[in-house]
């Protein structure tokens, strides 16, 4: 038939090959022809394959043509390369020590540990890591004895190469590095004009292309398609070019990453100059370790970083930037001290989680700001990090299923149950930003153990921990950053046991406990606005669903200093108030209605297990924004391993989200944290 046409827009095999079919079904010659049944089967299925796989292999060449749908790490690295992004190589982790040597005698006057001298580690999982030093350092004797402090040691071994460089075979003068786990951070190079000559000179990476001239000694630093790094010098123009017959050493750390993270012990692997007498004292326990960075993490941070123009301006441009350079972290918040309370100008908060534990040293922390951020920020801001605050879940489950319908003993559904808790906890908590909905983790818990479990019932309290200072009067204010539930009798805030003295001067076991309290009269009225061009007091009004609150303003300078409470009044859920008269303007003030406040008393249990109370006035909590306020204290003893108080209360709302440097978690160790209830049908 000459008008035969084949369709051609299908893609998938199956179609493909019906689609050749029809096609000559259509022709004279195959009229009539069984195609399922004949040998012309086979051909049908190799054209329809030929035409499948080149249809796929055109739709992923399309895809690797852009950095958000590739898929290769090779075409990724290379998108981000015209980004200008390097992507980051495993690091190796960093400890801080301090050395003792002790020669036992008042000569030499100096000692230096050398470039590369190793220190081994305690095992970790039953391994020895090598810990080495990068920069030599030498000190001056006190006494007998040489002290190193703060010496800093990374995990993992010195490697050099050298390349003789020609121009004829390499043009580009381009260096393969053989080995796979480079610490990047770690590489040196140094080049002489040629093999006879021993005269170096130190070559730097290139940080900022806008600062490069064509004498500049720098060199660029790059993945290769094999997933080695290369290294490769200017070309006379953009950096300097490396003379004919030059030779170029390299030198760098090849480490074991995140493996040696958490390593809290060393020995001097050899003496010291002629001195074995070696006390090594641990500072900081290494940590900073990480693995090469993923290809999901260079799509993301290749586009953030290009955004960011090689400078730090927004909080956006510090997060892509710390992600880059301090890869170690697993989760970061940034915010400005416009958000503080109160507000903070030309100040930026950073709040960091590293990977292996929950806080960075104040040493690590300082070295983020004077090598990572400071180069690159507004000389203007000033940036703190700060360590994460931990909101605690508490979670209390009854479940009820049904056991004909499971052959798991109750030990092993509760198992479950705990792993399902813990597996939502991994995939929506533990990080900043992070959001808690209540209904979703019952989703959780009841789609676990097939059909067996017929529904349940969650209930969710948040903790906050503290540190109290002991033997010390203090007050302390603890911040859950989320509104809580006002208590009832039997659902209120409780803490840890402590110690303390009670009125009598004798020690007793307590405890912090919410007081219940029935009324709703007015609390306090806060002034937030004083005014101005007051002669005499106005008259204050408060209107709500209550009755008989009645207050007096106090009238300093001509501004409302305060406003004192005259009747509390009673049945008030909500209120407002009005400023009048007194010739003066622009003065506004809110009310504080008992439901928002709540009061924090000590408590002991006497021998008959009755309660008693030591002070019915130990602090105040707001409900509406979670602070929890403990007035001048005492403590002589905390009754928990860590030394913490931790202070339970349940939330007001099952949705509960993390704010600023604020990090929702469930601590699995914790053996409250998770209890279930289960409930036969």
């Amino acid at each position: 038939m000459a008008n035969a046409r084949l369709q051609i827009s299908d893609l998938d095999f199956d179609q493909i090959k019906t689609n050749l079919k029809a096609y000559l079904k259509q022709q004279s010659q195959f009229q009539d022809y069984d195609f399922d049944g004949a040998g012309l089967n086979i051909l049908l299925d190799i054209l329809a394959y030929n035409t499948h796989y080149n249809s796929y292999y055109l739709n992923m060449v399309a895809n690797e043509a852009f950095l958000d749908t590739a898929l290769l790490r090779d075409s990724v690295v290379s998108h981000a390369k015209t980004l200008g992004y390097i992507p980051f190589s495993v690091t190796a982790p960093r400890a801080i020590v301090n050395v003792t040597v002790d020669s036992g005698t008042t000569t030499p006057e100096t000692l230096t540990i050398p470039r590369g001298f190793t220190f081994s580690s305690n095992l970790i999982d039953s391994l020895s890591y090598n810990f080495v030093t990068l920069e030599e350092t030498t000190v001056t004797k006190s006494n007998t004895s040489f002290f190193f402090e703060d010496l800093e040691i990374y995990e993992g071994s010195l490697v050099s190469y050298v390349f003789n460089y020609t121009e004829n075979s390499d043009p580009k003068s381009v260096f393969v590095l053989p080995d796979n786990n480079i610490d990047t951070t770690t590489i040196s190079v140094s080049v002489s004009p040629n093999v006879g000559n021993t005269s170096t000179q130190v070559y730097n990476q290139v940080t900022d292309i806008l600062d490069i001239t064509s004498t500049s000694n720098v060199y660029f630093l790059q993945e290769s398609k094999n997933g080695n790094y290369e290294i490769y010098f200017g070309d006379g123009v953009v950096g300097k070019a490396l003379n004919d017959g030059a030779v170029v050493t390299v030198t760098y750390l090849v480490t074991n990453g995140v493996a040696a993270n958490q390593t809290n012990g060393f020995v001097a692997a050899s003496s010291i100059g002629a001195y074995s007498d070696i006390v090594v004292d641990v500072v900081d326990v290494a940590s900073g370790g990480s693995t090469r960075e993923t290809v999901d993490s260079i799509k993301y941070s290749a586009a953030a970083q290009y955004a960011t123009q090689n400078r730090l301006v927004t909080t956006s441009d510090y997060e892509s930037y710390i992600k880059s350079k301090y890869p170690s972290i697993d989760s970061l918040s940034v915010w400005g001290g416009e958000d503080e309370t109160p507000k903070v100008f030309g100040k930026v908060y950073i709040s960091l989680k590293p990977k292996t534990n929950y806080f960075i040293s104040e040493t690590e922390k300082q070295r983020i700001i004077d090598e990572i951020i400071n180069p690159k920020a507004i000389v203007s801001v000033s940036a703190e990090i700060r360590d994460p605050e931990f909101l605690y879940l508490i979670v209390e489950s009854l479940v009820q299923y049904d056991p004909k319908k499971t052959s798991l003993d109750e030990g092993t559904i509760k198992n479950n149950i705990r792993q399902a808790i813990l597996d939502f906890r991994d995939t929506n908590l533990n990080k900043f930003a992070g959001t808690f909905v209540l209904s979703k983790l019952q989703d959780a818990i009841d789609s676990t153990n097939g059909e067996a479990i017929i529904g349940s019932e969650t209930f969710v309290r948040v903790q906050r921990r503290f540190e109290p200072k002991l033997n010390e009067s203090a007050s302390y204010t603890v911040q859950y950053d989320v509104p809580i539930h006002r208590g009832t009798l039997v659902n209120k805030l409780t803490s840890t046991q402590f110690t303390v003295f009670d009125t009598a001067g004798v020690v007793r076991s307590a405890q912090f406990e919410e007081a219940t309290q029935s009324f709703t009269g007015i609390s306090s009225i806060q002034v937030i606005n004083p005014g101005s061009g007051f002669t005499t007091a106005p008259t204050i009004t408060i209107t709500g669903d209550g009755s008989n609150a009645t207050a007096e303003a106090v009238i300093v300078n001509g501004k409302i200093q305060s406003i004192n409470i005259t009747n509390r009044g009673t049945d008030y859920t909500r209120a407002t108030i009005s400023i009048t008269g007194g010739n003066g303007f622009g003065a506004e003030a809110v009310v504080v209605i008992d439901g928002k406040v709540g009061t924090l008393r000590t408590v002991y249990f006497d021998s008959l297990a009755q309660r008693q109370i030591i002070n019915s006035n130990a602090g105040s909590i707001n409900y509406d924004t979670g602070e929890v306020i403990i007035n001048n204290i005492r403590f002589i003893s905390v009754d928990s391993d860590d030394g913490l108080i931790r202070l339970t209360i349940e939330a007001e709302k099952g949705i509960v989200e993390s704010k600023r440097g604020n990090i929702l978690t469930i601590d699995e160790n914790d053996p409250i944290a998770i209890s279930t209830v289960l409930e036969k049908k």
